[in-house]
């Protein structure tokens, strides 16, 4: 099995990316995904992040409100220290699990792990190979308005995460993905290739 980690920064389009890669038979594991269902479905963590960032990042039904915990977190260093804190040792329990699990499937021959902190949790080195996608500063701001984002939520949100030199610094490939999916497709098609031809040498 192959374990290929995909990284980059908000709207550089690292998911639209792992799912080209998952054409070639991979498996992908959200970070995202694992992020919301530790907080979704382990209610000690959801527990911890309103002692930690007060009730009104709940609605009166107890569910978190995404947007406003990201608020409060994306805009302060400490803050966000405290939130992974808090919701980075189950998330990245999971995340293991979920590689061990593909490793033991022999149907899964390219796990993809897509994965904005990657770097951040040193697990590039975790993995076989390393792509770093990346977008230009306006691809990432029309993207994130979009989505519905303020300017200072996008402000915020970009300045949270490491730069892209740290990103592709860290990567064994860079995918720059400020064209059409069709030139995307192509760029996963040719890095798919050499990590194959790599791993038969």
């Amino acid at each position: 099995m192959i374990k290929l980690g995909i990284t980059g920064q908000i709207a550089s389009g690292k998911s639209t990316a792992a799912r080209e890669f998952a054409k070639f038979g991979g498996r992908i594991i959200y970070a995202d995904d694992i992020g919301r269902e530790v907080v979704e479905e382990d209610s000690p963590v959801l527990s911890k992040l309103i002692r930690a960032f007060g009730p009104q990042i709940v609605t009166p039904q107890g569910v978190l409100k995404r947007r406003e915990l990201g608020r409060i977190v994306f805009a302060s260093e400490e803050e966000r220290a405290k939130l992974n804190k808090i919701v980075h040792p189950p998330l990245l329990k999971r995340l293991r699990e979920e590689l061990d699990k593909c490793s033991l499937d022999p149907a899964c021959e390219l796990a993809i792990v897509d994965a904005a902190l990657l770097v951040d949790w040193d697990w590039h080195n975790n993995m076989d190979w390393t792509v770093c996608v990346v977008a230009a500063p306006d691809t990432q701001l029309l993207r994130l308005k979009g989505k519905g984002l303020t300017d200072q939520e996008i402000h915020d949100r970009i300045n949270s995460q490491k730069s892209r030199e740290e990103l592709e610094a860290a990567s064994d490939f860079v995918i720059e993905n400020d064209g059409p999916i069709e030139q995307l497709k192509q760029k996963v098609k040719e890095i798919h290739k050499k990590i194959v031809s790599a791993q038969k040498a």
